[in-house]
């Protein structure tokens, strides 16, 4: 619960604040289909989804037993993913826009933790016109240890000079939840999928970032 609105909402992306996570599902889809590797939705959502590049080749060569050459899986996801950055835009979350300038006019700090590449991240940002709000952005590229470790989150928090009860995370993924949790900070889960959402540590549970408004104006 929140008795108070926070000081800092520290947005995760992929999945939260950018509908992301099909946009990669297809991706890997096409590309493990070359190698007679049928990815299953639901595989994509609860084991891979929220994951860096590396962590989501590790689960598939553990629980799976899919053993390619590593660089060259990689390469070409990564040329797959960049035929469809030419293709499409990824959208936003439904809601995202509302909420992010309802916490601006509040004067409620904005931040970005994810565990894209801070290239990555600065791309989606901008694309959507969105660079402008956040006061930090705390990427892979700038940690020792990625999601589900909390070094993302404590790094932000530190970053931001704010204290760890003022901060509010949204997350919608076991990894994200996990490094927020972590890192002893409060943290929303904003997921429709129920097999996922019965799997967050969450303080809340939401559908959509709508909903996390309504939560906000519920407090104001």
């Amino acid at each position: 619960m929140m008795l108070k609105k926070p000081k800092a909402v520290l947005f995760d992306l992929d999945g939260t604040l950018i509908d992301s996570e099909w946009f990669y599902y297809k991706a890997w889809k096409a590309v493990l289909a070359t190698y007679g590797f049928i990815l299953e939705s639901e595989l994509w959502l609860t084991s891979l989804a929220g994951k860096t590049d590396v962590q989501a080749i590790d689960v598939l060569q553990k629980q799976y037993n899919f053993q390619p050459d590593v660089n060259e899986f990689l390469s070409k996801v990564k040329s797959k993913v960049a035929q469809q950055y030419d293709e499409e835009l990824v959208p936003l979350m439904p809601g995202a826009k509302e909420l992010i300038s309802y916490l601006h006019k509040e004067e409620i700090v904005i931040a970005l933790v994810t565990s894209s590449k801070r290239e990555v991240a600065i791309y989606y940002l901008e694309a959507h016109d969105l660079m402008k709000y956040f006061r930090r952005l705390v990427t892979r590229t700038e940690v020792k240890n990625t999601k589900p470790h909390p070094e993302p989150y404590l790094m932000c928090v530190e970053q931001l000079g704010v204290d760890k009860q003022d901060c509010l995370v949204l997350e919608d993924s076991v990894t994200g939840t996990t490094a927020a949790k972590a890192a002893g900070l409060m943290c929303w889960g904003v997921q429709t999928h129920e097999s996922i959402r019965q799997s967050l540590l969450v303080d809340r549970m939401f559908d959509n970032l709508h909903q996390v408004l309504e939560g906000f104006l519920a407090v104001s």
